[in-house]
């Protein structure tokens, strides 16, 4: 089963994406502090991540995670900049989803990015060599 970490401190958008991914196991942080987070990156096959996180950000919490090889991360928003996507690519990251959206695009972003190959790896591999 598929497993898919969320960082967000909004309870009401982790329950919107939680029910969007139905039966695929979902684990959740409501910080980007990295032990944690790193922790059950581990376990999951992509990470979304809050743009807006309260004391930090999507990107930093992002390259954090990414620095430490995690590949498949993709942000969120619902009031993204337009340089936001980007500069979310710039740093390593998959991307940046706007919410709201049609929940059939979001399902169907999040399953391309869990299996996309990223910088010539396999598909499906989570962390860089």
């Amino acid at each position: 089963m598929p497993t898919v970490l969320i960082i967000d401190d909004s309870p009401t958008q982790v329950a919107c994406i939680q029910e969007l991914l139905g039966d695929m196991r979902v684990l959740h942080r409501n910080s980007a502090s990295l032990g944690e987070s790193r922790r059950l990156a581990e376990q999951a096959d992509l990470v979304l991540i809050a743009l807006i996180l309260r004391g930090s950000n999507g990107f930093e919490c992002g390259l954090q995670l990414r620095e430490l090889g995690f590949l498949n991360i993709l942000l969120y928003s619902d009031c993204p900049e337009d340089t936001d996507a980007d500069w979310a690519r710039a740093i390593g990251l998959q991307g940046l989803l706007q919410l709201p959206a049609p929940a059939h695009s979001l399902l169907q972003q999040i399953k391309q990015n869990m299996s996309r190959t990223v910088n010539g790896q396999e598909d499906g591999q989570r962390w860089a060599s």
